[in-house]
């Protein structure tokens, strides 16, 4: 017999210890705590405090980081396939889509899923993958089912945002227009006809010219008499 071959019993091969318990149980009294303090009273958690000092686990320096792109890769065997057809949650020559995989293999909806070759596969069925390798092929081949590998599209959220972006920039454009046809219909200029100005022109100059001949009338120069004359 070795170490690893002992099987633990059902009930626990060691009791816990009681605490406080009177002085010859060996932590009665305190119960191990020690004499008063702050660290003796319940509902304390001062372990890493330093007394206002930066503690170690900050002044340590950080590392890693969890990447966006990351794609989770899940490998599931023929051995799951042949348990859904056992189990009747999958019919004969039925087709499987990737969505549903992902359902019943209990997996994120941006994991990659790879088929690899356990036991061999029982009855026919149509699949949708990822990937798989070359012996899977051969198996689906083998026993008459199809097997497709679809491209793996690694963020769903790039997709749904290109077209967000050009909605936005068209509805900005169409906001900047509606509030440039807003300003233009207050700040409407009347221009004045071409025939009226003209008009106003020649009249404007037959005043004008009446006028300088009034003012030429009024301006005469008056002599005055002589003496001789008298």
């Amino acid at each position: 017999m070795k170490l690893n071959e002992i099987g633990a019993s059902k009930e626990k091969l060691k009791k816990r210890k009681r605490i406080c318990r009177g002085i010859g149980s060996g932590k009665g009294k305190t119960g191990g705590r020690g004499m008063k303090g702050q660290k003796s009273r319940t509902g304390v958690s001062i372990n890493g405090f330093e007394g206002g000092q930066m503690p170690l686990h900050m002044r340590m320096p950080k590392h890693g980081f969890k990447s966006r792109s990351k794609t989770k890769k899940v490998v599931l065997k023929t051995d799951f396939l042949n348990y859904l057809l056992e189990k009747k949650i999958v019919k004969e020559k039925s087709s499987v889509k990737i969505e549903e995989i992902l359902n019943l293999s209990k997996s994120g909806k941006k994991s990659f899923i790879k088929i690899l070759l356990g036991k061999k596969l029982e009855k026919p069925i149509s699949l949708e993958t990822h990937a798989a390798s070359k012996s899977v092929v051969e198996e689906f081949k083998r026993i008459g089912g199809d097997l497709t590998i679809i491209d793996f599209k690694k963020s769903l959220n790039q997709l749904t945002e290109k077209p967000k972006t050009e909605t936005k920039k068209k509805n900005d454009l169409n906001k900047s227009s509606l509030s440039i046809e807003k300003k233009n219909s207050k700040s409407k200029i009347i221009q004045p006809k071409p025939e009226k100005t003209k008009k106003k022109m020649i009249e404007n100059l037959v005043t004008n010219d009446s006028k300088v001949s009034k003012s030429k009338s009024s301006n005469k120069v008056v002599k005055p008499k002589d003496k001789s004359d008298k």
